[in-house]
């Protein structure tokens, strides 16, 4: 027997499904959470390269904030209900780094599996940074070990363990993740490397 082709979702998919998480599991808004993505096309995006038709977002102030506010809470809207087939490819980093963790952080290592990668953070070298990079390394080591326990409470790994498979591969992931980051802030101390 063949098996058939397994497709990917859309990565516009996997973005909508942490969007929606965020939207259901936190007191963000859609109308606030596409403000958060309007200002960070803006930052990202250079003015001439800005598709006003495929992106319709905007900025305000004063008494445009408020249409802003609506009007990009409506193209989000569109955006995930599919009224707008395609997620510009320009939009997507602003829409992943408007999540806010942990799901960016879990959206990102969805969306780098699929070409069979983790996402490792480059971490913007600063004073500040080492320790958050230590303790990031410190909470994820933290929900590895609390995902691990219903799993080997009985002493052995099978198929009874199946319904905490996802979780524990996720948090061992960051546990990676995590480690790497700091490991690169001790190689660039070295710099013989």
């Amino acid at each position: 027997m063949k098996l058939g082709r397994q497709f990917l979702p859309p990565r516009a998919q996997v973005i909508y499904a942490y969007t929606h998480r965020l939207l259901n599991e936190t007191a963000t808004n859609a109308n606030s959470f596409a403000m958060q993505v309007a200002e960070n096309y803006f930052a990202l995006v250079a003015p001439h390269m800005r598709d006003k038709k495929a992106v319709p977002f905007r900025l305000g102030e004063g008494d445009d904030l408020a249409d802003a506010l609506k009007a990009n809470g409506q193209a989000l809207r569109r955006y995930m209900d599919g009224t707008v087939k395609t997620l510009p490819a320009d939009l997507e980093d602003a829409w992943v780094l408007s999540l806010p963790e942990p799901y960016r952080s879990d959206c990102e290592r969805d969306l780098a599996a699929r070409r069979g990668m983790l996402p490792v953070r480059l971490a913007h070298i600063a004073p500040d940074a080492d320790t958050a990079g230590i303790g990031s390394l410190m909470t994820d080591f933290g929900q590895l070990v609390a995902a691990l326990t219903p799993a080997i409470a009985d002493g052995v790994i099978d198929d009874r363990d199946r319904p905490h498979a996802r979780k524990i591969v996720d948090a061992c992931q960051d546990v990676v993740i995590a480690a790497v980051t700091v490991e690169r802030r001790f190689v660039t101390l070295l710099g013989d490397r």
